[in-house]
Protein backbone atom coordinates (compact mmCIF):
# COMPACT_ATOMS: atom_id res chain seq x y z
CA UNK A 1 0.00 0.00 0.00
CA UNK A 2 1.89 3.05 -1.11
CA UNK A 3 -0.86 5.63 -1.29
CA UNK A 4 -0.46 7.72 1.88
CA UNK A 5 -3.65 8.82 2.04
CA UNK A 6 -5.39 5.46 2.21
CA UNK A 7 -2.64 4.04 4.69
CA UNK A 8 -3.67 7.20 6.84
CA UNK A 9 -7.32 6.46 6.26
CA UNK A 10 -6.63 2.74 7.41
CA UNK A 11 -4.63 3.94 10.20
CA UNK A 12 -7.80 5.81 11.25
CA UNK A 13 -10.24 3.29 10.51
CA UNK A 14 -8.49 0.68 12.25
CA UNK A 15 -8.90 1.02 16.23
CA UNK A 16 -12.35 1.18 15.03
CA UNK A 17 -12.72 -1.60 12.07
CA UNK A 18 -14.78 -3.81 13.80
CA UNK A 19 -17.10 -1.54 14.89
CA UNK A 20 -18.73 0.31 11.73
CA UNK A 21 -18.37 1.00 8.32
CA UNK A 22 -15.01 2.32 6.55
CA UNK A 23 -14.23 5.20 5.22
CA UNK A 24 -10.95 5.16 2.53
CA UNK A 25 -10.01 8.50 1.03
CA UNK A 26 -8.20 7.21 -2.74
CA UNK A 27 -5.86 9.93 -4.31
CA UNK A 28 -3.17 9.77 -6.56
CA UNK A 29 0.03 10.90 -4.12
CA UNK A 30 3.85 9.81 -3.95
CA UNK A 31 4.82 7.36 -1.35
CA UNK A 32 6.41 8.73 1.63
CA UNK A 33 8.81 7.67 3.89
CA UNK A 34 7.62 5.38 7.27
CA UNK A 35 8.49 7.38 10.56
CA UNK A 36 8.77 4.06 11.63
CA UNK A 37 8.62 2.64 15.81
CA UNK A 38 10.35 -0.60 16.86
CA UNK A 39 8.37 -3.79 15.16
CA UNK A 40 6.38 -5.69 17.48
CA UNK A 41 7.32 -9.20 18.72
CA UNK A 42 5.71 -11.87 16.79
CA UNK A 43 4.27 -14.04 19.20
CA UNK A 44 3.05 -17.99 18.88
CA UNK A 45 -0.76 -18.74 19.43
CA UNK A 46 -2.06 -21.97 20.75
CA UNK A 47 -4.93 -22.59 18.22
CA UNK A 48 -8.02 -23.32 19.81
CA UNK A 49 -11.21 -23.91 17.87
CA UNK A 50 -14.43 -23.71 20.12
CA UNK A 51 -16.22 -20.93 21.92
CA UNK A 52 -15.42 -20.65 25.59
CA UNK A 53 -18.43 -20.04 27.99
CA UNK A 54 -15.94 -18.05 30.71
CA UNK A 55 -14.52 -16.19 28.57
CA UNK A 56 -17.14 -14.93 26.60
CA UNK A 57 -19.11 -14.67 30.33
CA UNK A 58 -15.88 -12.15 31.08
CA UNK A 59 -16.85 -9.84 27.96
CA UNK A 60 -20.62 -10.01 28.29
CA UNK A 61 -19.82 -8.81 32.06
CA UNK A 62 -17.33 -6.35 31.24
CA UNK A 63 -19.58 -4.37 28.66
CA UNK A 64 -22.37 -4.43 31.13
CA UNK A 65 -20.13 -2.74 33.92
CA UNK A 66 -19.15 0.04 31.17
CA UNK A 67 -22.82 0.99 31.22
CA UNK A 68 -23.07 1.03 35.41
CA UNK A 69 -20.13 3.76 36.33
CA UNK A 70 -21.01 7.15 35.85
CA UNK A 71 -18.05 8.05 34.33
CA UNK A 72 -14.78 6.86 32.89
CA UNK A 73 -11.53 8.46 31.34
CA UNK A 74 -8.67 7.22 29.97
CA UNK A 75 -6.14 8.18 27.81
CA UNK A 76 -5.89 5.97 24.89
CA UNK A 77 -2.44 5.23 22.96
CA UNK A 78 -2.33 3.07 19.31
CA UNK A 79 0.54 1.12 18.25
CA UNK A 80 -0.12 -0.06 14.45
CA UNK A 81 2.04 -2.01 12.08
CA UNK A 82 1.01 -2.17 8.61
CA UNK A 83 3.30 -4.21 6.50
CA UNK A 84 6.66 -1.75 6.61
CA UNK A 85 5.22 0.87 8.23
CA UNK A 86 4.75 1.61 12.15
CA UNK A 87 3.00 4.38 13.60
CA UNK A 88 1.89 5.38 17.06
CA UNK A 89 -1.27 7.29 17.79
CA UNK A 90 -2.32 8.66 20.84
CA UNK A 91 -6.00 10.43 22.34
CA UNK A 92 -8.60 10.45 24.92
CA UNK A 93 -11.76 8.90 25.97
CA UNK A 94 -14.40 9.98 28.15
CA UNK A 95 -17.59 8.29 28.72
CA UNK A 96 -20.84 9.58 30.53
CA UNK A 97 -23.86 8.68 32.06
CA UNK A 98 -27.09 8.34 29.25
CA UNK A 99 -24.32 7.11 26.59
CA UNK A 100 -22.57 10.35 26.54
CA UNK A 101 -19.37 9.52 25.24
CA UNK A 102 -16.09 11.44 23.47
CA UNK A 103 -13.23 9.61 21.41
CA UNK A 104 -10.53 11.25 19.47
CA UNK A 105 -7.11 10.47 18.37
CA UNK A 106 -4.74 11.37 15.92
CA UNK A 107 -1.95 9.86 13.89
CA UNK A 108 0.92 11.44 11.50
CA UNK A 109 2.50 10.00 8.37
CA UNK A 110 5.08 12.12 6.85
CA UNK A 111 3.13 15.05 5.85
CA UNK A 112 0.02 14.36 6.43
CA UNK A 113 -1.63 14.50 9.81
CA UNK A 114 -4.82 12.10 10.89
CA UNK A 115 -7.79 12.66 13.23
CA UNK A 116 -10.72 10.77 14.45
CA UNK A 117 -13.23 12.28 16.48
CA UNK A 118 -16.52 10.38 17.72
CA UNK A 119 -18.65 12.86 20.23
CA UNK A 120 -22.22 11.83 21.49
CA UNK A 121 -24.35 14.08 23.67
CA UNK A 122 -26.72 10.89 24.40
CA UNK A 123 -28.86 12.00 21.83
CA UNK A 124 -26.59 12.45 18.26
CA UNK A 125 -23.63 10.77 17.92
CA UNK A 126 -20.84 12.55 15.88
CA UNK A 127 -18.48 11.11 13.66
CA UNK A 128 -15.61 13.11 11.78
CA UNK A 129 -12.26 11.39 10.06
CA UNK A 130 -10.03 14.05 8.70
CA UNK A 131 -6.59 13.97 7.03
CA UNK A 132 -4.56 17.16 6.59
CA UNK A 133 -1.75 17.58 4.27
CA UNK A 134 0.76 19.86 6.10
CA UNK A 135 2.29 22.05 3.54
CA UNK A 136 6.08 22.96 3.78
CA UNK A 137 8.26 25.98 2.42
CA UNK A 138 5.17 28.67 2.99
CA UNK A 139 3.24 26.68 -0.21
CA UNK A 140 -1.15 27.31 0.57
CA UNK A 141 -2.21 25.06 2.63
CA UNK A 142 -4.61 22.45 0.72
CA UNK A 143 -8.22 21.54 2.00
CA UNK A 144 -8.15 18.31 4.21
CA UNK A 145 -10.14 15.42 3.30
CA UNK A 146 -13.38 14.82 5.63
CA UNK A 147 -16.08 12.52 6.43
CA UNK A 148 -18.70 13.29 8.55
CA UNK A 149 -21.33 11.07 9.61
CA UNK A 150 -24.34 11.37 12.67
CA UNK A 151 -26.51 8.65 14.26
CA UNK A 152 -29.75 9.32 16.02
CA UNK A 153 -28.75 7.21 19.47
CA UNK A 154 -32.95 7.50 20.67
CA UNK A 155 -34.23 6.17 17.67
CA UNK A 156 -31.67 3.37 17.53
CA UNK A 157 -32.62 2.76 21.39
CA UNK A 158 -36.34 2.65 19.89
CA UNK A 159 -35.76 0.41 17.81
CA UNK A 160 -33.67 -2.00 20.15
CA UNK A 161 -37.24 -2.16 22.57
CA UNK A 162 -38.38 -4.49 20.25
CA UNK A 163 -36.01 -7.12 20.41
CA UNK A 164 -35.10 -6.72 24.54
CA UNK A 165 -34.92 -10.74 24.25
CA UNK A 166 -32.78 -11.53 21.37
CA UNK A 167 -29.44 -10.50 22.20
CA UNK A 168 -27.93 -10.41 18.85
CA UNK A 169 -29.85 -7.30 17.96
CA UNK A 170 -28.99 -6.08 21.72
CA UNK A 171 -25.10 -6.44 20.50
CA UNK A 172 -26.27 -4.37 17.08
CA UNK A 173 -28.14 -1.35 19.10
CA UNK A 174 -24.91 -1.25 21.36
CA UNK A 175 -22.64 -0.20 18.01
CA UNK A 176 -24.53 2.05 17.28
CA UNK A 177 -24.56 3.93 20.39
CA UNK A 178 -20.45 3.96 20.59
CA UNK A 179 -17.46 4.12 22.81
CA UNK A 180 -16.01 1.32 24.61
CA UNK A 181 -19.60 -0.80 25.10
CA UNK A 182 -19.55 -0.71 21.51
CA UNK A 183 -16.09 -2.07 20.58
CA UNK A 184 -16.47 -5.02 22.92
CA UNK A 185 -19.97 -5.60 21.41
CA UNK A 186 -18.58 -5.46 18.56
CA UNK A 187 -16.00 -8.42 18.88
CA UNK A 188 -18.05 -10.38 20.76
CA UNK A 189 -20.07 -10.01 17.17
CA UNK A 190 -17.06 -10.77 15.18
CA UNK A 191 -14.89 -13.16 17.23
CA UNK A 192 -15.19 -16.24 18.40
CA UNK A 193 -13.62 -16.34 22.47
CA UNK A 194 -11.44 -19.28 22.87
CA UNK A 195 -9.84 -18.87 26.78
CA UNK A 196 -9.24 -16.32 29.20
CA UNK A 197 -7.02 -16.36 31.68
CA UNK A 198 -5.55 -14.80 34.62
CA UNK A 199 -2.46 -12.95 34.98
CA UNK A 200 -0.70 -10.16 35.98
CA UNK A 201 0.22 -6.41 34.83
CA UNK A 202 3.19 -5.34 36.73
CA UNK A 203 1.54 -5.88 40.28
CA UNK A 204 -2.21 -5.98 38.89
CA UNK A 205 -4.00 -8.87 38.35
CA UNK A 206 -5.81 -8.97 35.24
CA UNK A 207 -8.09 -11.37 33.09
CA UNK A 208 -6.66 -11.99 29.53
CA UNK A 209 -9.39 -13.36 26.82
CA UNK A 210 -8.13 -14.17 23.43
CA UNK A 211 -10.25 -14.84 20.15
CA UNK A 212 -10.57 -15.94 16.78
CA UNK A 213 -12.24 -13.91 14.05
CA UNK A 214 -15.55 -15.30 12.83
CA UNK A 215 -14.39 -16.80 9.21
CA UNK A 216 -18.42 -16.41 8.45
CA UNK A 217 -18.32 -12.53 9.39
CA UNK A 218 -14.62 -11.97 7.18
CA UNK A 219 -16.57 -13.26 4.16
CA UNK A 220 -19.31 -11.16 4.68
CA UNK A 221 -17.18 -8.18 5.07
CA UNK A 222 -14.76 -9.20 2.09
CA UNK A 223 -18.03 -9.21 -0.14
CA UNK A 224 -19.27 -5.91 1.51
CA UNK A 225 -16.28 -4.10 1.06
CA UNK A 226 -15.90 -4.69 -2.86
CA UNK A 227 -13.39 -2.65 -4.41
CA UNK A 228 -11.33 -1.97 -1.31
CA UNK A 229 -10.75 -5.04 -0.27
CA UNK A 230 -7.24 -5.88 -1.14
CA UNK A 231 -5.89 -2.26 0.02
CA UNK A 232 -7.84 -2.95 3.54
CA UNK A 233 -8.63 -6.61 4.41
CA UNK A 234 -4.80 -7.70 3.76
CA UNK A 235 -4.93 -6.01 7.55
CA UNK A 236 -8.09 -7.33 9.00
CA UNK A 237 -6.22 -9.24 12.19
CA UNK A 238 -7.00 -13.19 12.44
CA UNK A 239 -7.12 -13.17 16.46
CA UNK A 240 -7.51 -10.94 19.41
CA UNK A 241 -6.61 -10.32 23.07
CA UNK A 242 -8.25 -8.65 25.22
CA UNK A 243 -7.11 -7.68 28.57
CA UNK A 244 -9.39 -6.19 31.71
CA UNK A 245 -8.60 -5.46 34.49
CA UNK A 246 -9.64 -8.40 37.26
CA UNK A 247 -11.27 -6.25 40.29
CA UNK A 248 -13.29 -3.99 37.47
CA UNK A 249 -13.13 -5.67 34.30
CA UNK A 250 -12.33 -2.43 32.60
CA UNK A 251 -10.95 -3.29 29.23
CA UNK A 252 -7.22 -2.11 29.91
CA UNK A 253 -6.01 -2.84 25.94
CA UNK A 254 -7.29 -4.49 22.70
CA UNK A 255 -4.56 -6.47 20.58
CA UNK A 256 -5.27 -7.27 16.94
CA UNK A 257 -3.00 -9.86 16.05
CA UNK A 258 -2.10 -10.77 12.40
CA UNK A 259 -0.80 -14.53 11.58
CA UNK A 260 2.54 -14.57 9.39
CA UNK A 261 2.25 -15.80 6.09
CA UNK A 262 5.70 -17.58 6.52
CA UNK A 263 5.10 -18.98 9.80
CA UNK A 264 2.19 -20.51 10.40
CA UNK A 265 0.67 -20.68 13.60
CA UNK A 266 2.83 -17.61 14.58
CA UNK A 267 0.72 -14.12 15.00
CA UNK A 268 2.57 -10.56 15.24
CA UNK A 269 1.05 -7.30 16.55
CA UNK A 270 -1.42 -5.20 13.73
CA UNK A 271 -3.00 -2.88 16.53
CA UNK A 272 -2.39 -2.47 20.38
CA UNK A 273 -4.75 -0.18 21.89
CA UNK A 274 -4.38 0.76 25.57
CA UNK A 275 -6.58 2.32 28.27
CA UNK A 276 -4.19 4.30 30.70
CA UNK A 277 -4.79 6.24 33.74
CA UNK A 278 -8.46 5.00 34.02
CA UNK A 279 -10.45 7.45 36.21
CA UNK A 280 -13.96 5.90 36.88
CA UNK A 281 -16.56 7.78 38.44
CA UNK A 282 -14.81 11.08 38.06
CA UNK A 283 -16.60 14.81 37.30
CA UNK A 284 -16.38 15.52 33.56
CA UNK A 285 -17.70 18.68 32.11
CA UNK A 286 -20.52 18.56 30.47
CA UNK A 287 -19.12 20.43 27.42
CA UNK A 288 -16.80 17.39 26.42
CA UNK A 289 -19.45 16.05 24.74
CA UNK A 290 -20.90 18.67 23.12
CA UNK A 291 -20.14 19.15 19.29
CA UNK A 292 -20.60 21.57 16.24
CA UNK A 293 -19.88 20.40 12.57
CA UNK A 294 -17.86 22.49 10.80
CA UNK A 295 -19.81 25.35 8.89
CA UNK A 296 -20.73 24.51 5.10
CA UNK A 297 -20.43 20.80 5.88
CA UNK A 298 -23.37 18.06 5.69
CA UNK A 299 -22.92 14.59 7.92
CA UNK A 300 -23.91 11.78 6.60
CA UNK A 301 -26.85 9.72 8.47
CA UNK A 302 -26.30 6.69 9.50
CA UNK A 303 -28.79 5.96 11.85
CA UNK A 304 -31.18 3.72 9.20
CA UNK A 305 -27.94 1.72 8.80
CA UNK A 306 -27.69 0.67 12.03
CA UNK A 307 -31.67 0.20 12.19
CA UNK A 308 -31.62 -2.18 9.39
CA UNK A 309 -28.56 -4.21 11.21
CA UNK A 310 -30.80 -4.36 14.72
CA UNK A 311 -33.61 -6.06 12.21
CA UNK A 312 -31.25 -8.32 10.38
CA UNK A 313 -29.51 -9.56 13.69
CA UNK A 314 -32.74 -10.29 15.26
CA UNK A 315 -34.23 -12.01 12.04
CA UNK A 316 -31.23 -13.91 11.25
CA UNK A 317 -28.49 -14.19 13.85
CA UNK A 318 -30.90 -14.59 16.75
CA UNK A 319 -32.66 -17.65 15.74
CA UNK A 320 -29.06 -19.30 14.74
CA UNK A 321 -28.02 -18.70 18.71
CA UNK A 322 -31.26 -19.92 19.51
CA UNK A 323 -30.69 -23.36 17.27
CA UNK A 324 -27.21 -23.72 18.74
CA UNK A 325 -28.25 -23.31 21.72
CA UNK A 326 -30.59 -26.24 21.86
CA UNK A 327 -28.34 -28.66 20.27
Amino acid sequence: MKNPYILTSVVLSLSVLLCGPIAVWSQDNPPVESEAENKPEATEVKEVATQDEDALRVVREARSRLFQHKSVQADITQLISLGDYRFQSSGKYLAGEEFKSYLEYAVKLGNLEGTFLEVCDGQILHTRRQITEVQKNGAAPKPPQIELARRDINKILRETQLYLDQPAAVRAAEIGIGGLPAILASLERTMIFESVKEETAGEIPVLIVQGSFNKDVFEKLNAGMQGLSSQILQFMPDKVRITFNKETLFPQKFQYLKELLQSPGVYEPLLTVSFDNAAINQPIPANRFSYIPPPGTEERDETAMFIEAIKASANIIAPVEEAVKEE
